[in-house]
C-alpha cells in the first residue's frame, strides 16, 4: 500500500507564520561572539510549534539548515527516537519532495512533514540516495571509519570537499572520526568566518534551536585552518577527553555549549584563551607540515620568539621532535609540551587570564573536564525504517512506492 502524502495530516497544515531571531557563538581566529540568525516560527494547526532559519534577504530555507536537521539525529522525530543518519541516507523513502526554485518557504517545508518527521520522507538532493554526491565516504580513512564520511556535508565544490576528506582521514585516526559524527553529524563549508578568520567553530549550543556543529572554511583555507576547526569539534564532543584536552567552556549534560552570557566576562574570555591555544597546538602536533604563515594568535603572545613566526616556529619544533601524532598520542604530546609553548601564554581575550594561568588555576582547583569512560551503544529500533545498526552498504534499497510532491506555490 503506498503512503499518502503527509500533507494530509492536520500536524502539517499550517495556521500561521510569525518572524523570530535564533542566536549562535563561533570560535574561531578572532571571531568568539554571537551571530544573529533570522528565523520564522510556524504554527500548525494543532497548536505544534517549529522555528526554521531563513535567508534575511529571500525569506526561502537554505539549504544548509535542511542538512543541518537531517544530521541532526535527536530531532525530527515523531517517535522521539535518535534517527540513524546512515540508514536514512541509505534507504529511499515512499515519498519524496523536490525543492522548488529558491527554496523551500518556511511554510511549505512544514507543509511537507519532512521538517517534523525527516526519517518519513526524503528530500531530493538532502537525503535521498542522490545526496551522496554531498555526503562520500573517506576514501583514505581506515577502512571501520570511511563511512562515516557520509555524515559529513561539505558545501564547497568538489576540489575541495576532496581536501577535506583528504586531511581528516590523514591527521585524525578512525576512532576519532567516529567520535566526531557518533552523536550527529557536522557541516563543512567553505564561507565568511569573520573578520580577520581563517576558519571558525559553531559548536552544538544550548540557548539556539540550530543543533548541528558547522565548521566555516575562508578563502584560501589550508590544512592547518581546518584541523584547527575540527580539533575544536573534537574538544567539544569526545567525552572520553578530559584535562587539556577537553574544551573548558562549560557544557551542559546533553553536551550543548552553556552561552558566553552564563559567564562571568573575565572567566569566560580566560576559558576561550584556553580553549583556543591548546587547540592551536593540538593542531600543530597532527598537521604534516607547519603553515607558510603563523597562526593569528602569535601576535598576542610575546615569549618565545620575537616575532609571531618565530614563535610558531617554536611550538612546531617542541611539539613535533619526530612526525606527527593523532589519536591519544597527539593529546598525550600536547599535555607533556603544552607549557613549554609560547601560544600556552595565550591572552588574546581580555578581561581574563592568559592560557597557562588559567590552566593551573583551573587544575589546582580541581575543576578541569573529566573524561567519561565510553559506553556502547546497543541496538534501536527506528519506527519507520527498520533496525538502526551498522553502516549502510553500496546498493541504496530502493521504494517500489516511490512518489514525488511539489511545494505549492
Amino acid at each position: 500500500m503506498k503512503k499518502q502524502s503527509s500533507m494530509n495530516k492536520k500536524g502539517n497544515q499550517v495556521a500561521y507564520v510569525r518572524p523570530g531571531v535564533d542566536y549562535v557563538e563561533a570560535l574561531g581566529s578572532g571571531t568568539a561572539g554571537r551571530k544573529k540568525i533570522p528565523t520564522v516560527w510556524v504554527t500548525a494547526k494543532n497548536g505544534q510549534k517549529w522555528e526554521i532559519p531563513v535567508d534575511p534577504k529571500t525569506g526561502r530555507v537554505p539549504n544548509e539548515y535542511l542538512f543541518g536537521r537531517f544530521l541532526d539525529i535527536n530531532r525530527g522525530s515523531r517517535n522521539g527516537r535518535e534517527r540513524n543518519i546512515l540508514i536514512d541516507i541509505g534507504k529511499e523513502a515512499d515519498m519524496i519532495h523536490e525543492i522548488p526554485d529558491g527554496g523551500f518557504t518556511p511554510q511549505q517545508l512544514i507543509e511537507t512533514g519532512w521538517w517534523q518527521a525527516v526519517n518519513e520522507s526524503d528530500i531530493e538532493g538532502i537525503d535521498d540516495t542522490g545526496a551522496r554526491a554531498f555526503a562520500r565516504e573517506l576514501e583514505d580513512a581506515a577502512k571501520s571509519a570511511q563511512a562515516q564520511g557520509m555524515k559529513m556535508v561539505l558545501l564547497m565544490p568538489d576540489e575541495s570537499q576532496k581536501r577535506v576528506r583528504d586531511i581528516i582521514a590523514r591527521d585524525f585516526n578512525a576512532s576519532e572520526v567516529k567520535k566526531a559524527v557518533r552523536n550527529g553529524g557536522i557541516i563543512i563549508k567553505e564561507g565568511n568566518p569573520g573578520r580577520g578568520a581563517a576558519g571558525c567553530y559553531i559548536p552544538m549550543q544550548e540557548t539556539s534551536s540550530l543543533k548541528t556543529p558547522v565548521i566555516i572554511l575562508g578563502k584560501n583555507w589550508d590544512e592547518e585552518t581546518l584541523v584547527h576547526e575540527f580539533t575544536h569539534h573534537l574538544r567539544h564532543v569526545d567525552q572520553t577527553r578530559g584535562g587539556l584536552t577537553r574544551t573548558p567552556l562549560k557544557l551542559n549534560a546533553g553536551g550543548e555549549r552553556v552561552s558566553s552570557r552564563a559567564y562571568d566576562r573575565k572567566e569566560y574570555n580566560s576559558a576561550v584563551n584556553l580553549e583556543e591555544a591548546a587547540t592551536v597546538a593540538e593542531s600543530l602536533v597532527r598537521i604534516q607540515a607547519p603553515s607558510k604563515g603563523a597562526n593569528g594568535y602569535y601576535t598576542a603572545t610575546k615569549v618565545h620568539g620575537d616575532t609571531p613566526m618565530e614563535r610558531y616556529t617554536h611550538d612546531r619544533t617542541t611539539l613535533v621532535t619526530d612526525k606527527p601524532m593523532r589519536g591519544r598520542k597527539a593529546e598525550k604530546q600536547v599535555t607533556g609540551k603544552f607549557e613549554d609553548t609560547s601560544i600556552s601564554h595565550l591572552g588574546y581575550y581580555r578581561p581574563g587570564s592568559n592560557a597557562a594561568n588559567y590552566y593551573k588555576e583551573r587544575k589546582a582547583k580541581g575543576t578541569l573536564p573529566v573524561p567519561v569512560k565510553p559506553v556502547r551503544k546497543t541496538k534501536k529500533t527506528d519506527a519507520t525504517k527498520g533496525t538502526v545498526a551498522g553502516p549502510v552498504g553500496a546498493t541504496a534499497a530502493k521504494s517500489p512506492n516511490r512518489r514525488i510532491s511539489r511545494a505549492k506555490r
